[in-house]
Protein backbone atom coordinates (compact mmCIF):
# COMPACT_ATOMS: atom_id res chain seq x y z
CA UNK A 1 0.00 0.00 0.00
CA UNK A 2 2.96 2.15 0.97
CA UNK A 3 4.81 1.74 -2.04
CA UNK A 4 1.76 1.94 -4.52
CA UNK A 5 0.89 5.41 -2.63
CA UNK A 6 4.43 6.61 -2.92
CA UNK A 7 3.77 5.66 -6.77
CA UNK A 8 1.10 7.62 -7.21
CA UNK A 9 2.69 10.83 -5.56
CA UNK A 10 5.87 10.73 -7.56
CA UNK A 11 3.55 10.36 -10.31
CA UNK A 12 1.71 13.19 -9.52
CA UNK A 13 4.68 15.47 -8.83
CA UNK A 14 6.76 14.52 -12.48
CA UNK A 15 3.14 15.00 -14.03
CA UNK A 16 3.22 18.58 -12.74
CA UNK A 17 6.79 19.72 -13.09
CA UNK A 18 5.63 18.44 -16.86
CA UNK A 19 3.38 21.72 -16.84
CA UNK A 20 5.05 24.15 -14.48
CA UNK A 21 6.02 26.59 -15.99
CA UNK A 22 10.02 27.70 -16.42
CA UNK A 23 9.55 30.68 -13.42
CA UNK A 24 9.26 27.56 -10.69
CA UNK A 25 11.47 24.86 -10.88
CA UNK A 26 12.90 23.46 -8.24
CA UNK A 27 14.89 21.03 -9.37
CA UNK A 28 17.65 18.63 -7.65
CA UNK A 29 21.10 19.83 -7.19
CA UNK A 30 19.99 23.22 -8.38
CA UNK A 31 20.46 25.18 -5.05
CA UNK A 32 22.79 24.08 -2.03
CA UNK A 33 21.98 27.05 0.56
CA UNK A 34 24.34 27.87 3.89
CA UNK A 35 23.22 29.29 6.94
CA UNK A 36 23.92 30.01 10.71
CA UNK A 37 23.75 26.57 11.51
CA UNK A 38 25.03 26.78 14.99
CA UNK A 39 21.17 26.63 16.54
CA UNK A 40 20.85 22.49 17.03
CA UNK A 41 17.10 21.27 17.57
CA UNK A 42 17.72 17.25 16.98
CA UNK A 43 20.68 14.64 16.17
CA UNK A 44 20.48 11.58 14.37
CA UNK A 45 23.46 9.14 13.35
CA UNK A 46 23.99 6.08 11.17
CA UNK A 47 27.38 3.85 10.39
CA UNK A 48 28.95 7.09 8.68
CA UNK A 49 26.83 9.90 8.96
CA UNK A 50 25.97 11.89 11.81
CA UNK A 51 23.06 14.97 10.36
CA UNK A 52 21.96 17.69 12.60
CA UNK A 53 18.78 19.81 12.11
CA UNK A 54 19.54 22.81 12.79
CA UNK A 55 17.35 26.33 12.43
CA UNK A 56 19.11 26.49 9.36
CA UNK A 57 18.58 23.20 7.72
CA UNK A 58 20.32 19.97 7.94
CA UNK A 59 23.38 19.35 8.05
CA UNK A 60 25.83 16.03 7.84
CA UNK A 61 28.87 15.02 8.70
CA UNK A 62 30.89 11.90 7.71
CA UNK A 63 31.88 9.97 10.70
CA UNK A 64 34.38 8.00 8.00
CA UNK A 65 36.28 10.55 6.83
CA UNK A 66 35.91 12.98 9.48
CA UNK A 67 34.76 15.59 7.59
CA UNK A 68 31.50 17.96 6.54
CA UNK A 69 30.05 17.04 3.63
CA UNK A 70 27.06 19.26 1.61
CA UNK A 71 24.30 19.99 3.47
CA UNK A 72 20.50 18.68 2.59
CA UNK A 73 18.96 22.18 2.33
CA UNK A 74 18.58 22.32 -1.27
CA UNK A 75 15.92 19.74 -1.66
CA UNK A 76 12.46 20.47 -2.53
CA UNK A 77 9.23 19.36 -0.77
CA UNK A 78 9.69 20.72 2.83
CA UNK A 79 10.86 24.29 4.90
CA UNK A 80 14.59 23.23 5.49
CA UNK A 81 14.83 25.88 8.22
CA UNK A 82 12.15 24.79 10.32
CA UNK A 83 12.56 21.05 11.01
CA UNK A 84 12.40 19.70 14.92
CA UNK A 85 13.67 16.19 15.12
CA UNK A 86 15.43 13.85 12.30
CA UNK A 87 15.83 9.93 12.21
CA UNK A 88 17.96 7.80 10.09
CA UNK A 89 18.56 4.36 9.88
CA UNK A 90 21.63 2.20 10.40
CA UNK A 91 22.56 2.29 6.67
CA UNK A 92 21.24 5.18 5.71
CA UNK A 93 18.45 3.78 3.68
CA UNK A 94 15.74 6.05 5.36
CA UNK A 95 15.95 9.34 6.35
CA UNK A 96 12.86 10.81 8.02
CA UNK A 97 11.86 14.45 9.77
CA UNK A 98 9.27 16.10 11.69
CA UNK A 99 8.28 20.00 10.81
CA UNK A 100 5.97 22.09 12.28
CA UNK A 101 3.52 20.47 9.52
CA UNK A 102 4.32 16.69 10.16
CA UNK A 103 5.90 14.12 8.81
CA UNK A 104 8.63 13.68 5.80
CA UNK A 105 10.97 10.79 3.94
CA UNK A 106 13.74 11.56 1.92
CA UNK A 107 13.72 10.21 -1.34
CA UNK A 108 17.30 9.90 -2.70
CA UNK A 109 16.32 8.94 -6.19
CA UNK A 110 14.40 11.99 -6.81
CA UNK A 111 16.53 14.51 -3.83
CA UNK A 112 13.34 15.59 -2.58
CA UNK A 113 11.23 14.99 0.82
CA UNK A 114 7.63 13.46 0.59
CA UNK A 115 5.05 13.37 3.26
CA UNK A 116 4.12 10.59 5.23
CA UNK A 117 1.46 9.54 7.54
CA UNK A 118 3.52 8.08 10.40
CA UNK A 119 6.83 7.50 11.41
CA UNK A 120 7.77 4.00 10.82
CA UNK A 121 10.50 1.74 13.34
CA UNK A 122 13.88 2.98 12.55
CA UNK A 123 16.20 0.44 12.81
CA UNK A 124 19.34 2.32 14.64
CA UNK A 125 22.32 1.49 17.39
CA UNK A 126 21.95 5.05 18.63
CA UNK A 127 20.17 6.59 21.65
CA UNK A 128 19.58 9.90 22.86
CA UNK A 129 21.88 10.28 26.43
CA UNK A 130 22.33 12.96 29.12
CA UNK A 131 26.32 13.69 28.90
CA UNK A 132 28.15 12.13 31.99
CA UNK A 133 30.24 13.80 34.28
CA UNK A 134 32.66 15.27 34.12
CA UNK A 135 33.06 16.45 30.48
CA UNK A 136 36.71 17.83 29.13
CA UNK A 137 35.89 20.90 27.38
CA UNK A 138 38.26 22.04 24.78
CA UNK A 139 41.11 24.51 25.44
CA UNK A 140 39.94 28.20 26.61
CA UNK A 141 36.20 26.77 27.64
CA UNK A 142 34.73 25.30 30.52
CA UNK A 143 31.43 22.93 30.92
CA UNK A 144 29.15 23.30 33.56
CA UNK A 145 27.01 20.70 35.67
CA UNK A 146 23.97 21.54 34.25
CA UNK A 147 25.38 21.42 30.85
CA UNK A 148 26.53 24.69 29.35
CA UNK A 149 29.66 25.29 27.24
CA UNK A 150 31.13 28.19 28.20
CA UNK A 151 33.63 29.72 25.72
CA UNK A 152 36.64 32.06 26.32
CA UNK A 153 34.81 35.42 26.30
CA UNK A 154 32.38 33.88 28.82
CA UNK A 155 29.27 33.32 26.78
CA UNK A 156 27.32 30.55 27.64
CA UNK A 157 25.95 27.99 25.11
CA UNK A 158 23.80 25.58 25.95
CA UNK A 159 23.63 21.46 24.95
CA UNK A 160 20.94 21.08 24.01
CA UNK A 161 21.02 16.96 22.36
CA UNK A 162 23.59 14.49 22.34
CA UNK A 163 23.79 10.88 21.33
CA UNK A 164 25.85 8.16 22.09
CA UNK A 165 25.67 6.02 18.53
CA UNK A 166 27.13 3.05 19.71
CA UNK A 167 30.40 3.07 18.30
CA UNK A 168 31.99 4.65 20.90
CA UNK A 169 31.11 8.43 20.26
CA UNK A 170 28.83 11.06 21.89
CA UNK A 171 27.85 13.66 19.18
CA UNK A 172 26.36 16.50 20.72
CA UNK A 173 24.43 19.38 19.67
CA UNK A 174 24.32 23.30 21.25
CA UNK A 175 22.02 26.13 21.26
CA UNK A 176 24.07 28.80 19.39
CA UNK A 177 27.70 27.62 18.93
CA UNK A 178 26.99 24.30 16.45
CA UNK A 179 27.57 20.17 16.54
CA UNK A 180 30.72 18.74 18.76
CA UNK A 181 31.78 15.48 19.33
CA UNK A 182 33.03 13.33 22.41
CA UNK A 183 34.56 9.89 22.35
CA UNK A 184 33.05 7.72 25.12
CA UNK A 185 35.43 7.09 28.12
CA UNK A 186 37.78 10.66 27.92
CA UNK A 187 35.12 12.74 27.22
CA UNK A 188 37.11 15.65 25.46
CA UNK A 189 34.93 17.30 23.46
CA UNK A 190 36.05 19.18 20.13
CA UNK A 191 34.15 21.94 18.71
CA UNK A 192 33.22 20.81 14.63
CA UNK A 193 32.76 24.68 13.00
CA UNK A 194 30.42 24.45 10.65
CA UNK A 195 28.30 27.19 8.55
CA UNK A 196 28.05 31.45 8.75
CA UNK A 197 28.81 33.40 11.31
CA UNK A 198 25.61 35.35 10.43
CA UNK A 199 22.94 35.06 7.85
CA UNK A 200 22.89 38.95 6.34
CA UNK A 201 25.81 39.16 3.92
CA UNK A 202 26.68 41.52 1.60
CA UNK A 203 30.00 40.56 0.35
CA UNK A 204 31.70 37.51 -1.29
CA UNK A 205 35.40 37.15 -2.55
CA UNK A 206 37.47 34.03 -3.45
CA UNK A 207 41.11 34.17 -2.11
CA UNK A 208 41.87 30.38 -4.07
CA UNK A 209 39.74 27.94 -2.21
CA UNK A 210 38.60 30.00 0.37
CA UNK A 211 35.21 32.29 0.11
CA UNK A 212 35.04 35.10 2.58
CA UNK A 213 31.78 35.18 3.73
CA UNK A 214 31.06 39.13 5.63
CA UNK A 215 27.83 40.49 6.80
CA UNK A 216 25.65 42.82 8.79
CA UNK A 217 25.92 42.41 12.34
CA UNK A 218 22.28 42.75 12.80
CA UNK A 219 20.91 40.59 16.17
CA UNK A 220 23.04 37.65 15.49
CA UNK A 221 25.14 36.67 18.62
CA UNK A 222 27.93 35.33 16.52
CA UNK A 223 29.20 38.04 14.17
CA UNK A 224 31.96 38.61 12.16
CA UNK A 225 34.08 36.71 8.99
CA UNK A 226 33.21 33.55 7.83
CA UNK A 227 35.67 31.80 5.98
CA UNK A 228 34.67 28.35 4.03
CA UNK A 229 37.38 26.44 2.58
CA UNK A 230 35.64 24.80 -0.81
CA UNK A 231 37.65 22.14 -1.07
CA UNK A 232 37.74 20.57 2.40
CA UNK A 233 34.34 21.93 3.09
CA UNK A 234 35.53 23.39 6.67
CA UNK A 235 34.75 26.58 7.85
CA UNK A 236 36.76 28.55 10.07
CA UNK A 237 36.12 32.47 11.64
CA UNK A 238 37.44 35.88 12.69
CA UNK A 239 34.76 36.69 15.22
CA UNK A 240 34.22 40.53 15.72
CA UNK A 241 33.29 41.92 19.35
CA UNK A 242 35.21 39.39 20.94
CA UNK A 243 38.81 41.47 20.64
CA UNK A 244 39.28 44.52 21.00
CA UNK A 245 41.08 44.44 17.52
CA UNK A 246 37.67 43.80 15.67
CA UNK A 247 34.73 45.32 17.26
CA UNK A 248 31.47 44.67 16.62
CA UNK A 249 30.73 46.43 13.03
CA UNK A 250 28.53 45.83 9.89
CA UNK A 251 30.80 45.03 7.01
CA UNK A 252 30.36 46.01 3.77
CA UNK A 253 33.48 45.34 1.43
CA UNK A 254 36.47 43.10 1.28
CA UNK A 255 39.62 42.88 -0.52
CA UNK A 256 42.79 40.58 -0.17
CA UNK A 257 46.27 39.99 -1.59
CA UNK A 258 49.19 37.49 -0.23
CA UNK A 259 49.93 39.63 3.09
CA UNK A 260 46.68 41.17 4.58
CA UNK A 261 42.65 41.22 4.68
CA UNK A 262 41.05 44.68 3.71
CA UNK A 263 37.75 44.77 5.73
CA UNK A 264 35.46 47.79 4.93
CA UNK A 265 33.05 48.60 7.62
CA UNK A 266 30.92 51.24 8.76
CA UNK A 267 33.22 52.40 10.80
CA UNK A 268 36.32 52.30 8.98
CA UNK A 269 39.00 50.28 6.99
CA UNK A 270 40.68 47.22 8.92
CA UNK A 271 43.59 45.14 8.13
CA UNK A 272 44.06 41.76 8.39
CA UNK A 273 47.61 40.00 8.89
CA UNK A 274 47.57 36.53 8.02
CA UNK A 275 50.88 35.93 9.46
CA UNK A 276 49.99 37.87 12.77
CA UNK A 277 46.19 36.32 12.69
CA UNK A 278 44.70 39.69 14.07
CA UNK A 279 44.17 43.25 12.63
CA UNK A 280 47.17 45.32 12.95
CA UNK A 281 45.41 48.52 11.49
CA UNK A 282 42.52 51.11 11.47
CA UNK A 283 41.81 54.00 8.93
CA UNK A 284 38.79 55.81 9.26
CA UNK A 285 38.45 59.79 9.12
CA UNK A 286 41.11 60.52 10.94
CA UNK A 287 43.60 59.08 9.11
CA UNK A 288 42.29 60.81 5.88
CA UNK A 289 38.83 58.71 4.65
CA UNK A 290 36.57 60.53 3.21
CA UNK A 291 34.19 59.15 5.36
CA UNK A 292 33.89 55.93 8.12
CA UNK A 293 31.82 54.31 6.07
CA UNK A 294 33.61 52.55 3.29
CA UNK A 295 31.54 51.30 0.89
CA UNK A 296 33.88 49.39 -1.62
CA UNK A 297 37.61 48.45 -2.04
CA UNK A 298 39.71 47.62 -4.48
CA UNK A 299 43.66 46.36 -4.94
CA UNK A 300 45.29 48.11 -8.09
CA UNK A 301 48.88 47.95 -8.33
CA UNK A 302 50.57 49.63 -4.83
CA UNK A 303 47.79 51.09 -4.22
CA UNK A 304 44.24 50.12 -2.08
CA UNK A 305 40.93 52.15 -3.82
CA UNK A 306 38.93 52.60 -0.81
CA UNK A 307 35.26 53.73 -1.67
CA UNK A 308 33.37 55.41 1.00
CA UNK A 309 29.57 57.47 1.46
CA UNK A 310 31.70 60.60 0.93
CA UNK A 311 33.96 60.22 -1.82
CA UNK A 312 37.15 57.96 -3.33
CA UNK A 313 40.37 57.85 -1.73
CA UNK A 314 43.49 55.69 -2.55
CA UNK A 315 46.11 54.16 -0.25
CA UNK A 316 49.83 53.86 -1.35
CA UNK A 317 51.07 51.95 0.23
CA UNK A 318 54.72 52.71 -0.99
CA UNK A 319 54.55 56.12 -0.17
CA UNK A 320 52.33 55.40 2.65
CA UNK A 321 49.76 58.18 2.22
CA UNK A 322 46.04 58.66 1.51
CA UNK A 323 44.80 60.65 -0.91
CA UNK A 324 41.81 62.00 -1.89
CA UNK A 325 40.65 61.23 -5.79
CA UNK A 326 38.83 64.45 -7.77
CA UNK A 327 37.36 65.84 -5.11
CA UNK A 328 35.52 68.36 -6.69
CA UNK A 329 33.41 66.14 -8.42
CA UNK A 330 33.29 62.99 -6.49
CA UNK A 331 33.03 64.61 -3.15
CA UNK A 332 30.13 63.82 -0.79
CA UNK A 333 28.83 61.32 -3.34
CA UNK A 334 28.74 57.63 -2.26
CA UNK A 335 30.81 55.24 -4.24
CA UNK A 336 29.45 52.34 -4.59
CA UNK A 337 31.94 50.24 -6.89
CA UNK A 338 35.68 50.02 -8.39
CA UNK A 339 36.58 48.02 -11.20
CA UNK A 340 40.34 48.34 -12.97
CA UNK A 341 40.31 48.29 -16.56
CA UNK A 342 43.65 48.12 -18.07
CA UNK A 343 45.15 51.44 -17.66
CA UNK A 344 41.89 53.04 -16.19
CA UNK A 345 39.84 52.67 -13.27
CA UNK A 346 35.89 52.57 -13.47
CA UNK A 347 33.92 54.18 -10.89
CA UNK A 348 30.33 53.43 -9.89
CA UNK A 349 28.75 56.34 -8.04
CA UNK A 350 25.70 57.80 -6.52
CA UNK A 351 25.72 60.42 -9.62
CA UNK A 352 26.67 58.12 -12.82
CA UNK A 353 29.60 56.03 -13.95
CA UNK A 354 33.07 58.02 -14.16
CA UNK A 355 36.43 56.38 -15.93
CA UNK A 356 39.93 57.43 -14.00
CA UNK A 357 42.73 57.56 -15.86
CA UNK A 358 45.97 55.87 -13.76
CA UNK A 359 48.59 58.02 -15.62
CA UNK A 360 47.39 61.20 -15.32
CA UNK A 361 44.74 61.36 -13.20
CA UNK A 362 42.20 62.25 -15.48
CA UNK A 363 38.09 61.98 -14.36
CA UNK A 364 35.32 61.19 -17.35
CA UNK A 365 32.06 60.22 -16.61
CA UNK A 366 30.37 57.85 -18.94
CA UNK A 367 26.75 58.62 -20.86
CA UNK A 368 24.93 55.84 -22.18
CA UNK A 369 22.47 57.08 -24.79
CA UNK A 370 19.79 55.27 -23.38
CA UNK A 371 20.70 57.03 -20.22
CA UNK A 372 20.01 53.78 -17.92
CA UNK A 373 22.95 55.29 -16.21
CA UNK A 374 21.66 58.74 -15.29
CA UNK A 375 22.17 58.29 -11.50
CA UNK A 376 22.91 55.63 -8.65
CA UNK A 377 25.57 53.28 -10.54
CA UNK A 378 26.33 50.28 -7.83
CA UNK A 379 28.20 47.85 -9.83
CA UNK A 380 30.62 47.66 -12.30
CA UNK A 381 32.52 44.44 -13.89
CA UNK A 382 34.61 43.47 -16.47
CA UNK A 383 34.98 40.57 -19.09
CA UNK A 384 37.53 40.34 -21.82
CA UNK A 385 37.02 43.27 -23.38
CA UNK A 386 33.70 44.20 -22.18
CA UNK A 387 32.23 46.51 -19.32
CA UNK A 388 28.73 46.13 -17.64
CA UNK A 389 27.41 48.25 -15.49
CA UNK A 390 24.10 47.88 -13.03
CA UNK A 391 21.86 51.06 -11.92
CA UNK A 392 18.25 51.40 -10.32
CA UNK A 393 16.85 51.10 -14.50
CA UNK A 394 18.87 48.26 -15.58
CA UNK A 395 22.27 46.99 -16.57
CA UNK A 396 24.21 48.40 -19.57
CA UNK A 397 27.16 46.80 -21.55
CA UNK A 398 29.87 48.74 -23.13
CA UNK A 399 32.09 46.85 -26.05
CA UNK A 400 35.51 48.88 -25.49
CA UNK A 401 37.07 48.58 -28.42
CA UNK A 402 33.96 49.24 -30.68
CA UNK A 403 32.42 51.99 -27.90
CA UNK A 404 29.02 50.28 -28.30
CA UNK A 405 26.83 49.83 -25.37
CA UNK A 406 23.54 47.73 -25.21
CA UNK A 407 20.92 48.19 -22.64
CA UNK A 408 18.83 45.81 -20.75
CA UNK A 409 15.65 46.88 -19.13
CA UNK A 410 15.16 45.73 -15.79
CA UNK A 411 13.95 48.14 -13.18
CA UNK A 412 14.61 48.00 -9.38
CA UNK A 413 13.40 49.47 -6.60
CA UNK A 414 15.41 48.27 -3.78
CA UNK A 415 17.50 51.79 -3.80
CA UNK A 416 21.26 50.90 -1.90
CA UNK A 417 23.11 48.19 -3.90
CA UNK A 418 22.11 45.88 -6.77
CA UNK A 419 24.66 42.80 -7.57
CA UNK A 420 26.05 41.84 -10.51
CA UNK A 421 28.21 39.58 -11.92
CA UNK A 422 29.80 38.54 -15.65
CA UNK A 423 31.20 35.42 -17.51
CA UNK A 424 31.19 34.04 -21.25
CA UNK A 425 27.82 33.06 -20.78
CA UNK A 426 25.59 34.55 -18.41
CA UNK A 427 25.36 37.92 -16.45
CA UNK A 428 23.53 37.64 -13.34
CA UNK A 429 22.07 40.69 -11.68
CA UNK A 430 20.40 41.56 -8.53
CA UNK A 431 16.19 42.11 -8.64
CA UNK A 432 13.28 43.01 -6.41
CA UNK A 433 12.74 39.34 -6.01
CA UNK A 434 15.63 37.72 -6.14
CA UNK A 435 18.11 37.49 -9.24
CA UNK A 436 17.56 37.74 -13.03
CA UNK A 437 19.95 35.86 -15.48
CA UNK A 438 20.63 37.38 -18.83
CA UNK A 439 21.71 34.72 -21.23
CA UNK A 440 24.47 36.07 -24.01
CA UNK A 441 22.90 34.46 -26.43
CA UNK A 442 23.96 37.73 -29.69
CA UNK A 443 21.18 37.91 -31.33
CA UNK A 444 18.18 37.37 -29.00
CA UNK A 445 19.40 37.64 -25.47
CA UNK A 446 16.89 35.42 -23.20
CA UNK A 447 16.66 36.37 -19.23
CA UNK A 448 14.80 34.86 -16.49
CA UNK A 449 14.21 35.86 -12.76
CA UNK A 450 14.96 33.12 -10.28
CA UNK A 451 13.84 33.74 -6.55
CA UNK A 452 13.17 31.91 -3.36
CA UNK A 453 10.58 29.41 -5.15
CA UNK A 454 13.44 28.20 -7.37
CA UNK A 455 15.35 27.39 -3.83
CA UNK A 456 17.62 31.00 -3.35
CA UNK A 457 17.81 31.36 0.52
CA UNK A 458 16.06 34.71 0.19
CA UNK A 459 14.40 36.70 -2.32
CA UNK A 460 16.77 39.79 -1.56
CA UNK A 461 20.21 39.40 -2.68
CA UNK A 462 22.76 41.16 -1.75
CA UNK A 463 25.64 39.67 -3.98
CA UNK A 464 26.55 37.83 -6.44
CA UNK A 465 29.67 35.93 -7.79
CA UNK A 466 30.10 33.48 -10.68
CA UNK A 467 32.43 30.26 -9.91
CA UNK A 468 32.33 27.85 -13.40
CA UNK A 469 28.85 26.40 -13.66
CA UNK A 470 28.06 27.66 -10.56
CA UNK A 471 26.76 31.34 -9.12
CA UNK A 472 27.14 32.10 -5.38
CA UNK A 473 24.35 34.51 -4.14
CA UNK A 474 24.45 36.11 -1.01
CA UNK A 475 21.51 37.59 0.55
CA UNK A 476 19.98 38.55 3.48
CA UNK A 477 18.99 35.02 5.08
CA UNK A 478 22.16 33.22 4.16
CA UNK A 479 23.92 31.54 1.02
CA UNK A 480 22.94 29.98 -2.68
CA UNK A 481 24.91 27.89 -4.12
CA UNK A 482 23.18 27.94 -7.89
CA UNK A 483 24.19 26.23 -10.56
CA UNK A 484 22.80 28.50 -13.36
CA UNK A 485 24.02 26.40 -16.30
CA UNK A 486 22.16 23.17 -15.19
CA UNK A 487 20.94 21.21 -18.90
CA UNK A 488 17.91 20.13 -17.07
CA UNK A 489 16.39 23.24 -16.38
CA UNK A 490 13.96 24.84 -19.47
CA UNK A 491 14.52 28.65 -19.63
Amino acid sequence: MKTARRTLILLGVMAMMCVLPAQSQHLEDQVVNWTDFSYVNYIASSMTYVYFATTGGITRYNKVNRTWEEPLTGSPGIDSERINRIWVDTFDEHLYVETEVGLYEYDPLFGSWFPIDELPAVRTNTRHVALPQPMIPPPGFNYTASGNLIDPYARSWGVVDAIDDGAGTFWLGTWGYGAATAEVGPNEIEILPYGLLQNDITNLLFDGDILWIAGRAAFSARTGLSAFDLANQSFSYIESGTRSDFPTADVTSLEVDENALYVGTDIGLMLYNFDLERFVDRLDRRNGLTSDEVVCLRKVGDSLFIGTAGGLTVLDFVADSVQYVNPSELFNQVIYDIEPFGEHVWIGAENGAYRLSRADGKLQKFRDPTQVLFSRVYNIESYEQEIWFASDLGVVRMDTETGESRDYSLPSLRYGSRALAVNDGVAAVASDRGMTLIFREEHKPVSREFSIDDGLASDRVTSLLLDGDYLWIGTDRGLTRFYWNNPRRID
